[in-house]
């Protein structure tokens, strides 16, 4: 298969499972009842919701709904989710052999996603201070970029919050997917905002809160 047939598999994969899971009545059940009676009234009005109550329903879906509803339907997704894994492991390991070829790690990506989840000015600073190393760590977004297409959410959120409760036996391995899917995928989208000079705060927000939640 292609890499980009690969990737494409990948992402319908875990789109599919991220899909039935979350819009699962009991996962919407299970967040409604954990949501905050101020977010609950925020969310009948008509306007858009702060950032803080976005992230208020991320947490409560990631940390309790969604795995709740993992648990109740581990036997309707069981095979889905050995079949997304095994196709996310191949897509990994090509990306791992990149890396290897350029004489980079999987740790190279990591801190770069660190340092550019500090924005602009944190990546002048460093890139002036450590002229070799940034550019490790552009080598390495510009492998990353290949997965811009990913959904942010789909891929590290199955991993972290609904693979180890459908099997847990495996979930040490589940685990530590969604750190390496989560900064592979951010640093994708961090890589296009420095190409374009345009930085999107609320983006970067989003992704410095994700980084918590999921690593």
């Amino acid at each position: 298969m292609s890499e980009k047939g690969l990737m494409e598999r990948v992402a319908k994969l875990f789109d599919d499972i991220y899909g039935f899971v979350s819009s699962h009545m009991e996962t919407r059940e299970a967040t409604r009842l954990r949501l905050s009676e101020g977010m609950k009234e925020r969310m009948r009005g008509k306007e858009a919701l702060p950032e803080r109550d976005i992230e208020e329903f991320l947490r409560v879906r990631v940390a309790q709904a969604l795995p709740r509803t993992a648990m109740a339907r581990a036997h309707e997704i069981s095979e889905h989710v050995e079949e997304a894994f095994r196709a996310w492991m191949d897509l990994v390991n090509g990306i791992g052999v990149m890396l290897e070829k350029a004489g980079l790690s999987w740790d190279t990506v990591f801190e770069a996603a660190d340092l550019f989840l500090r924005g602009p000015e944190a990546i002048r600073d460093f890139a002036e201070r450590n002229k070799a190393k940034f550019s490790d760590y552009l080598v390495a977004a510009s492998i990353a970029k290949t997965t811009s297409h990913f959904n942010i959410y789909s891929i590290p959120v199955c991993l972290k919050a609904v693979f180890p409760y459908v099997r847990p036996e495996r979930a040490k391995e589940y685990l530590s997917e969604a750190k390496r899917a989560f900064y592979l995928i951010a640093l994708a989208r961090l890589k296009e905002m420095y190409d374009k000079g345009e930085w999107d705060e609320v983006l970067l927000r989003r992704l410095s809160f994700l980084r918590k939640l999921i690593t």
